[in-house]
């Protein structure tokens, strides 16, 4: 396999499929282990070189990395609830200016989201208002999961004529904050009972660490969910990115009809004072 490939020059376009499927394998192989080895960033500009990526392109996937880490830093709520960011990713058959437009009509319309902010390549919403915030409350199947979300961005570019990469990322800080807000103070009032009962009867202290456990689970399956269901509607914006925006209809053939007639409907009648009385003045 090695001589093969020393036989022959690979381009662009085939060292980026070499290096993907590569990483693929290397996460297969480290999906079963728990640490890995740390690589410093000079040395994946300097390995990332060695294949014919520019500098300056590797430089800027470590800085889009620096600030993932920093939107959802290591903390309490990450270890309990896991991650508040989203992302989605895909390649589209279209423009960016025409995904770009397609999206922000599809999140107004159809999600009651509000426009923040609007620059080539990136656009950003959020939840539209008190209208927002009664569709998010009544939403009991899912519809509307974005909403729940503190902000979409959308990220866009276009590597090719007629062709983008367009990734869409959900920021749901805020209901992960509210569950675990929601968890401790319930968590915390079951435990105190459970204390106060053992007071009575020592019995009842080993249901103090459940008690305080049980409504972390819950608020934790609740938070699982409403990620689901926000991966869902942001796979589904970029389903119905991907078909493009529907066609206009061409409007209707009005040649050889009169000025103010409807197809299929007879003409309005005038008129006449003579029919309301039975004809009694002919009498």
């Amino acid at each position: 396999m090695t001589q093969g490939t020393d036989r022959r020059l690979l381009g662009p376009a085939e060292v980026e499929a070499v290096l993907r499927r590569a990483a693929e394998f290397n996460a297969r192989r480290w999906a079963t282990r728990s640490e890995g080895h740390a690589v410093a960033p000079e040395a994946v500009v300097r390995a990332a070189g060695m294949a014919g990526i520019p500098e300056e392109c590797v430089r800027r996937a470590l800085w889009e990395l620096d600030a993932e880490r920093a939107a959802d830093p290591p903390t309490l709520a990450r270890k309990i609830y896991g991650p508040s960011r989203i992302k989605v990713r895909r390649e589209l058959p279209h423009p960016r200016e025409a995904v770009e437009d397609h999206l922000e009509s599809l999140a107004r319309l159809e999600h009651g989201l509000r426009l923040r902010m609007k620059n080539p390549g990136v656009l950003v919403w959020e939840a539209g208002g008190s209208l927002g915030a009664v569709r998010r409350a009544l939403d009991l199947s899912g519809g509307h999961a974005l909403l729940k979300a503190r902000s979409v961005e959308l990220r866009a570019e276009e590597p090719e004529r007629g062709r983008c990469v367009a990734a869409l990322t959900a920021d749901v800080s805020d209901q992960r904050a509210e569950c675990l807000t929601l968890s401790a103070i319930l968590g915390v009032t079951l435990a105190m009972l459970f204390v106060l009962a053992g007071f009575q009867n020592g019995f009842f202290l080993l249901g103090v660490l459940p008690a305080f456990a049980a409504p972390v689970a819950g608020f934790r399956l609740f938070y699982v969910r409403t990620r689901a269901e926000v991966w869902r509607q942001l796979e589904a914006l970029l389903d119905a990115a991907e078909q493009g925006p529907p066609e206009e209809q061409p409007p209707p053939d009005r040649t050889g009809r009169p000025p103010g007639h409807i197809q299929g409907l007879e003409p309005i009648p005038r008129f006449s004072p003579n029919r309301g009385r039975g004809g009694t003045e002919d009498a």
